[in-house]
């Protein structure tokens, strides 16, 4: 049983610091998303009321942007108004389907903690996922391109330093 401890204790001080630090960057991000889509789907569907003065605050925020001459950054909030209403229309399925892309993003961190290469697969097929799990709900014409610009450089950083790690994923 000793040789056993020791040898998890040497495993756990080879593990590079780069590793760790991203795992619990992961584990922070896909908790979050975990924590919002269950209070989501257990607070269920914002009322009528609720939507009525999310779309008056929009409203707002289009005007000010109309009045600097902000054309970009107004079809930007436009856009994001018909996501959310969108989002709104497939409420359950789309904070469902954000809980298990999130859940493979913290198995993907769990076993690259452990030393499994496969977590790095598992964590791209997430990174691909989270990139494109609004297109189930929303049209693509829709999707401002800065989201997913944007989506796409975190997710490739991400898996960029987390390939940085490969040679201690040998498992």
């Amino acid at each position: 049983m000793e040789y056993n401890q020791l040898e998890n204790n040497q495993e756990e001080e080879k593990r590079p610091t780069l590793l760790l630090v991203l795992c619990i960057l992961t584990f922070v991000n896909t908790g979050f998303t975990v924590l919002g889509g269950l209070m989501g789907i257990l607070s269920g569907k914002p009322s009528s009321e609720e939507i009525k003065v999310s779309k008056v605050q929009m409203a707002q925020s289009i005007d000010q942007l109309e009045k600097l001459n902000m054309d970009y950054w107004v079809d930007v909030i436009k856009r994001i108004q018909l996501m959310t209403e969108a989002m709104y229309a497939s409420f359950v399925a789309y904070n469902a389907v954000s809980i298990l892309v999130a859940m493979a993003g913290v198995a993907a961190a769990f076993l690259m903690l452990k030393g499994k290469k496969l977590g790095f697969h598992v964590y791209i097929c997430y990174s691909f996922l989270y990139v494109l799990q609004g297109y189930l709900f929303v049209s693509a014409a829709v999707i401002p391109t800065f989201i997913i610009i944007i989506n796409l450089l975190i997710a490739g950083v991400f898996v960029l330093l987390y390939s940085r790690n490969l040679n201690w994923l040998n498992k």
